[in-house]
């Protein structure tokens, strides 16, 4: 049953990008944006099937306890800023309670591009995601296998080589600095092929953005996001990049409640994640194309009718 849902969302989405509608929205007018994130669904105190993945919590007590859960990987397709819709799933799980290593979100990743490159082989895609896949490893399976560009978060934590590279040259002369970009109007570097600095084979474009706010307190503080890519960065591309990369969080979507439990059964739980996105795809685009919800700036969550709601809706 979920290849059917899996086979029902591609028509849908084929016809979206068929239709050219949203043409104008892929980055750099040529690159469709595709988003992976991880997102935990159902949590249990006692193992729930044989495909449960398992952690150990401590508890408030301090006692020491295993969980049991189950986890999907998400790819989305940006449309545009209002429209980020399913194009992929691929569930995290292990084929039985006796394997020796735990499936795992880059594993997920790895069963998930090869389906989305044989559902949509000619759509010239640029692969987004967080530090998690800011690896010379996946990076080289995105451009040699699949022939796509990629533009993942960047942290010293997991590149600390090319993080100190990207730093020397900004201590350098090698790195363009560019003012008044986003809507702070703050400031932005790059420098492309750090990857030759930091002793890397794949390309490495790093830029980051810096800007200031108020935190609860009113107090000023400095917020700095680094990023890698293959796509070369100029001047006039940078504010898209950041832009683009910065928007990734539209991708977490609670209103829904995924994470509501509707059944035990396994297969029953896949047909109904497929579906909700399935759904969404459809409320998304009603959303966007309904003069009237425009006017009266509905969102989701106000407009669905199926959406739970909360104790203050109906208080």
């Amino acid at each position: 049953m979920p290849d059917c849902l899996s086979d029902l969302r591609k028509k849908m989405v084929t016809s979206l990008i068929r239709g050219k509608q949203f043409n104008r929205n892929r980055l750099q007018g040529k690159y469709w944006r595709v988003i992976l994130d991880g997102t935990g669904l159902f949590y249990f105190k006692e193992k729930h099937c044989e495909n449960c993945l398992c952690t150990k919590i401590k508890t408030e007590d301090g006692k020491t306890v295993k969980q049991y859960y189950h986890k999907v990987l998400e790819a989305k397709l940006v449309l545009s800023d209002d429209v980020i819709i399913s194009i992929g799933t691929e569930f995290i799980e292990n084929e039985n309670e006796n394997v020796s290593k735990q499936d795992c979100e880059i594993n997920a990743a790895k069963r998930l591009l090869p389906k989305i490159k044989k559902a949509y082989p000619r759509l010239p895609v640029i692969l987004q995601g967080d530090a998690l896949y800011a690896t010379e490893p996946f990076m080289e399976l995105c451009k040699k296998e699949y022939h796509w560009e990629y533009l993942f978060m960047q942290k010293n934590t997991r590149q600390k080589i090319l993080g100190e590279g990207f730093e020397w040259i900004k201590a350098g002369e090698d790195a363009v600095r560019q003012h008044g970009l986003c809507k702070e109007k703050e400031s932005g570097f790059f420098a492309n092929h750090v990857e030759k600095v930091a002793g890397k084979t794949q390309t490495m474009n790093v830029f980051e953005y810096e800007y200031h706010t108020k935190d609860k307190n009113g107090k000023t503080v400095t917020i700095c996001f680094q990023w890698v890519t293959s796509l070369n960065l100029t001047k006039q591309n940078l504010e898209e990049m950041i832009i683009a990369r910065r928007g990734r969080w539209k991708i977490e979507n609670g209103v829904y409640r995924i994470e509501h439990l509707n059944s035990k059964n396994s297969n029953a739980m896949k047909n109904h994640y497929l579906l909700t996105q399935i759904s969404d795809i459809l409320m998304q685009l009603y959303l966007a194309w309904n003069p009237y919800i425009k006017e009266l700036k509905q969102t989701i969550k106000n407009t669905s009718p199926s959406s739970p709601l909360d104790e203050k809706d109906i208080s």
